[in-house]
């Protein structure tokens, strides 16, 4: 029995096979890619002649091509899969799994970075604050399936009412955080009278709208922490001013005006 190998395919085989023993030395784990690999391996061996008695073997090429690349779509597959798993994990880490709004995890550390870039080219950055008034009463009536309606409901109309590259984040219940890159502090006023105007989501008899307070870098200050505690503030203020207009509002009988 003999081998007979054509010059450029012998430089083939030994560059995939150096590949393969960098991957196996270096990438410790890595069961796909290693399969991957031998699956190319395996196919450029089925480019080797074998001779037996002056015959070449042709089944041999047939076999080793078929498997070399049932190899290669059978590591294609789990990777394939594994990205998949990847990306899943990404909406865990980053995302609220209810409103896809960015979760709390996210938007702190989202916005150190943004506090540090901020400091170094001397910009301005806002917050938003974001309470539901009347959040509660629609879980109370119609149950917390409908309460999540409203909340994704909600993450949908503030993205309609901001620029695209505004962050909105879910920072715990009924509450939202806003973050407005390069946001001057002078419109801020503007833009949570605008949002308040203009948000309404109704469902049932029940309407939800919002409570905000706003805090920007670097007049309310220059940490994650006294940035949220002046939006903090602020946005409960607005939420007495509601609850007491509200309240103003009510009748003898308990039931809001029309």
């Amino acid at each position: 029995m003999t081998f007979k190998i054509i010059y450029y395919e012998l430089i083939l085989l030994v560059s995939v096979s150096i590949i393969l023993l960098i991957v196996i030395l270096k990438s410790k784990g890595v069961y796909d890619l290693l399969i991957f690999f031998l699956g190319l391996l395996i196919v450029s061996l089925s480019r080797v002649y074998i001779f037996l008695r002056s015959e070449v073997l042709v089944p041999v090429f047939y076999i080793t091509t078929a498997v070399g690349y049932f190899l290669i779509a059978y590591s294609v597959i789990r990777l394939a899969n594994y990205l998949k798993s990847v990306k899943v994990l990404e909406q865990t880490a980053f995302y609220d799994p209810l409103t896809k709004a960015y979760n709390r995890n996210f938007i702190e550390e989202y916005i150190k970075e943004e506090l540090r870039k901020a400091k170094r080219l001397k910009e301005e950055f806002c917050l938003l604050l974001i309470d539901l008034n009347d959040f509660k009463e629609v879980n109370d009536k119609y149950g917390h399936n409908a309460g999540d309606v409203v909340l994704k409901k909600v993450v949908e109309k503030l993205k309609r009412n901001l620029r695209e590259y505004d962050l909105i984040a879910r920072w715990g219940g009924d509450e939202f955080l806003v973050v407005l890159p390069a946001e001057k502090g002078s419109n801020i006023l503007e833009i949570v009278g605008r949002l308040v105007d203009e948000f309404k989501i109704t469902y049932g008899d029940v309407t939800v709208t919002l409570s905000v307070g706003y805090a920007c870098f670097p007049h309310d200050g220059d940490t994650l922490d006294k940035l949220i505690e002046m939006a903090d503030s602020r946005m409960y203020r607005s939420k007495s001013v509601f609850k007491e207009v509200k309240k103003y509002a009510l009748d003898d009988k308990g039931e809001e005006k029309v």
